[in-house]
C-alpha cells in the first residue's frame, strides 16, 4: 500500500513541479540578482571592461559574431560556442580575443549561471 500511493504521487505530480521539488526553481537569476552584492558587481564590470578593450580593431569587413562562454572559478574561459558567425576569419579573432580574457577568480559564492556570458561583436 504504501509502495502504490508514492508511485501514485509520482505518477501524478507533473515532471517539472516533481524535478523542482528535487533541484530548486530552474530560473535563472537576474543581473540584478547576479549584481546583488559589491563583490559580484565588481568581478561583473571587470569581465565587461576586459571585453570592451578587446573590441575588434582589424578590418575584416562588415559583420557580427556572438559567442557565448562561460567563465570557472579559477576565472578561465570554459564551454566557448558561436551563437552567430558569417565568417570563419572573424570568429577566430572572436574567440582569440574570448580566450585571451585574464579574469581574477569569481566570489567564491557567486552562482554558476551568473558565470554565463554572451558577447556580440561587431566588425566594420
Amino acid at each position: 500500500m504504501y509502495r502504490a500511493i508514492i508511485v501514485f504521487c509520482l505518477i501524478g505530480a507533473s515532471p517539472a513541479a516533481f524535478a523542482q521539488s528535487l533541484f530548486g526553481p530552474s530560473e535563472r537569476p537576474t543581473l540584478a540578482a547576479c549584481m546583488a552584492t559589491p563583490e559580484n558587481k565588481a568581478w561583473i564590470q571587470t569581465v565587461t571592461q576586459q571585453l570592451r578593450e578587446r573590441a575588434p580593431k582589424l578590418n575584416l569587413g562588415r559583420g557580427i559574431v556572438t559567442i557565448k562562454f562561460h567563465v570557472d572559478f579559477r576565472g578561465h574561459v570554459t564551454r566557448a560556442s558561436f551563437a552567430n558567425y558569417d565568417n570563419n576569419a572573424r570568429a577566430l579573432v572572436a574567440a582569440g580575443m574570448i580566450t585571451s580574457l585574464k579574469l581574477p577568480p569569481p566570489p567564491f559564492d557567486m552562482d554558476t549561471d551568473c558565470r554565463d556570458f554572451e558577447q556580440t561583436f561587431h566588425f566594420h
